[in-house]
C-alpha cells in the first residue's frame, strides 16, 4: 500500500518582486525610522524641560509642612525627601525654623 502526497510546493509559481516593490518596502521602512527617531527626540526633550521648569518652581516657591504631634525634624526631613542626606536637611531646617517642633507648627522646607 501507497501513500501519495502531492507537493504544494511544485504547484506554485514564485513570482519575483519589481524594483518599485523593494523601493516602496525601503521607503517606509525608512519613514517608520525617521518618525520614531523624532518621537523619541520629543519624550528626551519633554523630560529634560519638565525636570527644569519643576526646579525653577521649587526654587521661587516657599514649601511648608505641618507638624503633627509625634514629628520631629528628623522625620519630618525623612518625610519629605527620603532619598537625600536627612542630615544636612535637618540642619537647614533647624537654621530657617529653629530648633523646636510643636504640634500645629508650620515649618518651612528649604
Amino acid at each position: 500500500m501507497s501513500i501519495a502526497i502531492k507537493s504544494y510546493a511544485t504547484s506554485f509559481r514564485v513570482r519575483p518582486h519589481s524594483t518599485g516593490t523593494y523601493i516602496l518596502r525601503r521607503m517606509v521602512v525608512a519613514l517608520m525610522f525617521v518618525a520614531f527617531a523624532v518621537g523619541l527626540s520629543f519624550v528626551i526633550s519633554d523630560t529634560s524641560a519638565a525636570a527644569d521648569q519643576g526646579a525653577l518652581t521649587s526654587l521661587s516657591a516657599a514649601r511648608f509642612v505641618i507638624a503633627l504631634p509625634t514629628d520631629t525634624m528628623w522625620t519630618i526631613a525623612q518625610r519629605v525627601d527620603p532619598y537625600a542626606n536627612v542630615t544636612q536637611l535637618v540642619d537647614q531646617m533647624v537654621l530657617l525654623n529653629g530648633g523646636t517642633v510643636t504640634p500645629g507648627q508650620k515649618i518651612q522646607i528649604p
